[in-house]
């Protein structure tokens, strides 16, 4: 059977780019080559847009690309180069080809705005190869296990914490063998949990690499752009036995979802079937603990059974329901705020709970929501949470405290127990704020560069980010008081900023700053260049 394939991929393969006209004449080499302003002409003056596409891992230039401008295309030619003449209007350059990618980033493409009227200066526009995890699939005995699900799954950072980002799946061929081309990162791979192999009454038991007790010490696969790193994976493949679920609660019209851990730790996410009202699953020989949660409109209730297979059918499995604990949410203000602004709301902050433990589907946060009657709140499963909240740049307010009974919630977790009934989480916000601006420079040059401050004081928010503008200035005109490390790069740039060993390599350009309630400050920074963040 042909294998079947579908790719998720982060950004995509477009880097698009505006261009400003400021003369005649190639950057310096290691400089930035797209100049960042221009006096404004008469857009009747044509101009001619002429510069090259390079391989932005090896700088070789990339041959065929598809150069876009406005409504005009051309391909470059063999040594990376392309033109288009007798430019009147302003508009984006795009570049694209199958096999590359604009950047290692979502969203870090370059952006400048053309100013026509005079001639450009010579463009350099990168692309980035793909990187490829390719591998097979083989049961114990050395065959190929064909139509096993494959999936590479990137570690990422947004301005909320952690997350989990599916970028590319397949399903293995004839011969067990799958490839996923990615863009450079920090990866884990894993196979599905698979049940009735190819019509059999056998399970292919999921594999995640790196493993839990492998000896890669960061728990994740590094590749980077143009790599090539090939995995072999054997799972273990066992007869299955048929293990009927009952519930104490009528499911109405909500479908179960069941996981499994065995004695050895491992966990499973098992496909679940309905026949003749039954509710039904595939589990070899072994005993698990099984978790059931069932999502309704009135949130979530969940059970927990044990059940050991020992070479037949398990006829019932029984299942008591209990309700998810609901951690109400309250909002208010702080005493020293103003009334000059409209109060906020909860939703605005973006809160979320996010765990270490990520589970079996790769979720690992729970995100606030209204529950019934209109009350704010989170519905968590029972674990130590840290609570995060989105970079909210634009709003007067900020998260200044928050509590859950008598605990710091911006340095403690939030635990929930089994059977929690306690809160309320309590949000304190202010708009007593200070501001921050500057200008970022890239090669000594203004440029539009992505500013990143990490704060070094209790905080919900673990980076605010902002994006400087084509003369490289920023601003930051409601920030939360407290003290930052703050550092600019040319591209955007997804890392832990919680962690203080992910700036090492950048120390050369990361400044220090505290900013006061009122306080108006400027801090000019040096953005790290593309060429020094590519992972």
């Amino acid at each position: 059977m042909q294998a079947t394939r579908s790719r998720f991929h982060l950004g995509s393969y477009v880097l698009l780019l505006s261009l400003v006209g400021t003369g005649a004449g190639a950057p310096a080499q290691g400089q930035n080559s797209f100049p960042q302003s221009a006096s404004a002409t008469d857009s009747s003056n044509p101009v001619t847009v002429s510069g090259r596409v390079l391989n932005a891992t090896t700088g070789q230039p990339v041959a065929r690309a598809l150069v876009r401008l406005n409504d005009r295309a051309v391909l470059t030619t063999y040594d990376g180069r392309f033109e288009f003449s007798q430019v009147t209007d302003a508009g984006n350059v795009q570049v694209s080809k199958p096999g590359f990618y604009a950047s290692t980033e979502p969203g870090g493409s370059s952006g400048i705005f053309l100013r026509t009227g005079e001639p450009t200066t010579a463009l350099e526009l990168r692309l980035y190869p793909e990187a490829i995890f390719t591998g097979t699939v083989t049961a114990p005995n050395g065959d190929p296990l064909p139509n096993i699900l494959v999936s590479a799954k990137r570690s990422m950072f947004n301005d909320s914490g952690h997350i989990w980002i599916p970028v590319a799946q397949m399903q293995t061929d004839a011969h067990g063998r799958f490839r996923l081309p990615v863009p450079a990162g920090d990866y884990k791979l894993t196979s599905t949990y698979a049940s009735r192999v190819n019509g059999t009454d056998e399970v292919v038991l999921p594999v995640t690499l790196p493993s839990e007790n492998s000896a890669n010490t960061s728990g994740l696969l590094h590749i980077r752009s143009g790599e090539e790193q090939h995995f072999e994976l054997h799972p273990i493949t066992s007869r299955a036995y048929t293990v009927t679920a009952v519930f104490d609660s009528d499911l109405g019209r909500s479908f179960p979802r069941i996981t499994a851990r065995s004695n050895n730790g491992a966990s499973l996410s098992l496909p679940i079937r309905t026949v003749a009202g039954a509710t039904q699953t595939e589990l070899p020989n072994g005993t698990y603990t099984l978790n059931a949660s069932i999502f309704s409109i009135d949130g979530i209730e969940q059970g927990e059974t044990t059940v050991t297979v020992a070479g037949h059918d398990v006829s019932e499995v029984f299942f008591h329901l209990t309700p998810v604990p609901k951690l109400p949410v309250e909002l208010q203000i702080d005493g020293a705020a103003t009334a000059d602004d409209r109060q906020p709301n909860l939703m605005q902050f973006g809160l979320m709970l996010e765990n270490d433990q990520v589970d079996t589907d790769g979720i690992n946060s729970v995100y606030l929501s209204m529950q019934r009657g209109g009350a704010m709140g989170f519905t968590a499963l029972p674990g130590s949470y840290r609570l995060r909240a989105r970079n909210n740049g634009s709003s007067t307010w900020y998260i200044k405290s928050v509590t859950y009974g008598t605990s710091d919630v911006l340095q403690q977790e939030v635990v929930v127990a089994p059977g929690t009934t306690g809160g309320p989480i309590r949000v304190t916000v202010s708009n007593q704020t200070s501001s921050l601006q500057g200008t970022c420079k890239l090669g000594g040059v203004p440029a539009a560069c992505w500013v990143y401050l990490i704060p070094t004081t209790p905080s919900a928010t673990s980076v605010f980010t902002e994006r400087s503008n084509e003369r490289g200035i920023y601003n930051y005109p409601h920030l939360p008081p407290g003290s930052y490390q703050a550092v600019a790069f040319e591209q955007k740039h997804s890392i832990d900023y919680g962690d203080p060993p992910a700036l090492t390599p950048f120390a050369t350009h990361v400044r220090a700053v505290t900013v006061n309630v009122g306080d108006k400050p400027s801090l000019d920074l040096d953005a790290v260049p593309e060429a020094e963040m590519a992972p």
